[in-house]
């Protein structure tokens, strides 16, 4: 059996010698590798916190919550991997992310060693400050850890965090984990200063005369470091100190150190391991450490589909269709081709976006902030303001992340910045903290703002021309899917055809399907579901109409006054939470205008957290693949028949 194999609790790992850590981290990284090869996931963040993770579990007791007694926080928990291994689910790997397996992120429904569920950056620093107050207020003598990487040090709830940080009056000890990059390139001027860390030559002076500084202190003082840090500190101060920024906070700062010195980190850690004050530990590692291929692109590898080694080349599997991300992308081209007003912004996202496609064709037309959405909007609002169209390309789950930038800077000053949300509704193996379900929710109470969703490529192109002659603030969103292979309007029939491929129309749906017996009206990509769901439907003799929504603000009045019928069953369909949705925004406009609302049934995200498995697990799992929504149909029409079956009864007897 492997050493990793034999790892069931961190304990375990605490019982090995120094050589066997070492081989345990190599049988790590295979395990990594194979499971991301398989499955697809977060490949270069993991293989490059194998021995930072191995130490810190060696020197810590980071046992199950809420007993512990040590805290493990993680930031951005795609880099989890590794503490997964140590903490028993090692033997799940084979099949990572698969639906009743082991998750990409930390989840504490999974494990009693994940403290937090956590897939959004900036977050542990504030975590663990609460963790470390809490636990000082209720006595406990314990240590709290947070690891902060892939640049997540730059995003402004971290600042916030690191401004509070200094304040804490006991042990918290902040890894930085520095590895040169972001999910992308890093960004930012405070990266750039880390990177001048990571390679200055006057640090390395320094850190020289640090150690024979302390290699003449006597005994009692060169063996404590807190001691010797003042010391250090005071001797070098016309030189490049790289933890100024940092102990100017009141934190102090060690490093930065080799990330992957195993004996070395365990050493530094248990030396630091007891001081009473706020640390700052800034490791140098490597993304994708002990794999060449993710080594040379760490970009390629931050998360990678399933891929295969052939030779010396690495395939990643590719899908067979065009994919949503990859339409948006062909089409933001075409629209900054044709308006040089045009735009396009990131988060640290430039392939997940499909922008680094844009960046390709038009750099000067480019921005790339870092993980630093809330900064995004504003600096978006900014552009408007100047007199640019900027396209803000951010996954609608970090969305929210900017929510108060989009009301107060963009809305709030009718700006017309236009949100393109990837990965709305269901994300796949990615799970819960990834799904987009929410971002209708809180949009749609915004002052004029315009809401959109399309449901083929060809509709795609239409939403970003009517969102660019827009003057007010728009947001559409689509899914982690495939386009549909065909345009809507070259497969339905002739009589419907030209007015489908119309130009948007604010506030105007489009009918796709003629039928008297229902109405499903779905918003977004879920038309293609409902179009097949109304197609097995004929096979058995209803006969349901399906309507492309397009909108959700403002919605299609004049639609609905003709759906919305007595002894009529209308269906809404939508990729988004049931609670303020589409359609909520349909019984909402039913009620205010008085037209009927008893025969109206919602299909949507339940309220309850979808754990990770594949996107189409996941809308069958809920019943929003076509065989739930021909199944839902069939329940409205039996329902609506049997209630007016009833109803004539009643009028024949009181007649």
């Amino acid at each position: 059996m492997s050493l990793l194999d034999g790892i069931k609790t961190p304990a375990d790992v605490r019982k090995l010698s120094p050589a066997d850590l070492v081989t345990l981290a190599e049988e790590m990284r295979v395990r990594i590798v194979d499971g991301v090869s398989a499955n697809g996931g977060h490949l270069a963040s993991n293989l490059g916190v194998v021995e930072l993770t191995l130490a810190l579990h060696y020197v810590y007791d980071f046992g199950p919550y809420p007993a512990g007694p040590d805290r493990l926080l993680w930031d951005v928990g795609h880099q989890s991997y590794p503490h997964k291994m140590l903490t028993g689910r090692a033997g799940q790997f084979p099949k990572l992310r698969k639906k009743g397996s082991v998750s990409g992120f930390p989840s504490p429904d999974e494990s009693p060693y994940d403290l937090f569920a956590v897939g959004h950056a900036g977050t542990a620093i504030s975590t663990a400050i609460g963790m470390a107050r809490g636990d000082g207020h209720l006595k406990r003598n314990n240590h709290v850890v947070a690891v902060v990487g892939d640049a997540s040090i730059v995003n402004g709830m971290s600042f916030e965090g690191l401004n509070a940080a200094g304040m804490v009056n006991r042990q918290l000890l902040l890894v930085l984990n520095d590895n040169g990059m972001s999910i992308s390139k890093p960004q930012g001027a405070f990266a750039q200063y880390l990177e001048r860390v990571r390679v200055s030559e006057t640090y390395e002076e320094a850190k020289k005369f640090a150690k024979r500084l302390v290699g003449e202190l006597p005994h009692s003082v060169s063996h404590t470091l807190e001691g010797a840090w003042h010391l250090v500190r005071d001797g070098i101060k016309g030189m490049m100190w790289p933890g100024q920024i940092f102990e100017s906070l009141g934190i102090k700062y060690l490093g930065p150190l080799d990330g992957h010195d195993l004996p070395g980190l365990i050493n530094t850690l248990a030396e630091i391991k007891h001081v009473q004050h706020p640390v700052i530990l800034h490791v140098k590692t490597v993304k994708g450490k002990g794999y060449d291929h993710a080594i040379s692109e760490p970009t390629k590898f931050h998360s990678p589909a399933a891929f295969r080694v052939e030779g010396c080349r690495v395939e990643i599997n590719k899908g067979t269709g065009k994919s949503w991300t990859t339409a948006f992308a062909d089409a933001m081209i075409e629209l900054a081709n044709k308006d040089s007003r045009v735009i396009a912004l990131t988060a640290a996202m430039p392939d997940g976006t499909g922008l680094s496609k844009f960046e390709k064709s038009h750099p000067d037309r480019f921005v790339d902030t870092g993980i630093c959405e809330s900064h995004l909007a504003g600096m978006a609002a900014g552009m408007c303001k100047a007199g640019m169209r900027p396209f803000a390309a951010v996954y609608s789950t970090f969305t929210q992340r900017c929510y108060d930038q989009i009301w107060q800077e963009v809305v709030l000053n009718k700006q017309p910045v236009v949100f393109c949300m990837d990965r709305a509704g269901f994300v796949g193996d990615d799970g819960a903290v990834h799904h987009g379900f929410m971002d209708q929710a809180f949009l749609r109470p915004l002052p004029g703002i315009v809401l959109m969703a399309p449901s083929d490529e060809a509709e795609l192109n239409r939403s970003l021309r009517i969102a660019l002659a827009l003057e007010t603030a728009s947001a559409l969103r689509y899914p982690r899917d495939n386009v549909p292979t065909k345009n809507f309007d070259e497969v339905i029939a002739p009589n419907l055809r030209a007015a489908a491929a119309q130009e948007w129309q604010v506030g105007k749906s489009r009918l796709l399907r003629e039928g008297p017996d229902a109405t499903l009206i779905a918003y977004g990509s879920l038309v293609q579901n409902a179009l097949a769901a109304a197609e097995e439907l004929a096979g058995e003799g209803i006969d349901v109409a399906v309507v492309d929504a397009r909108f959700c603000k403002p919605i299609d009045g004049d639609m609905l006054s003709r759906a919305l019928k007595p002894g009529h069953p209308v269906l809404t369909v939508e990729d988004h939470s049931l609670q303020n949705g589409f359609g909520t925004a349909v019984l909402e406009y039913a009620v205010g205008r008085h037209l009927p609302t008893e025969n109206i049934t919602r299909l949507g995200m339940p309220d309850r957290l979808i754990a990770h498995a594949t996107r189409k697990e996941q809308l069958a799992e809920v019943g929003l693949d076509a065989a739930g929504i021909a199944r839902s149909v069939r329940d409205a029409v039996r329902a609506t028949a049997k209630a007016g079956s009833s109803a004539m009864t009643r009028d024949g007897a009181l007649v």
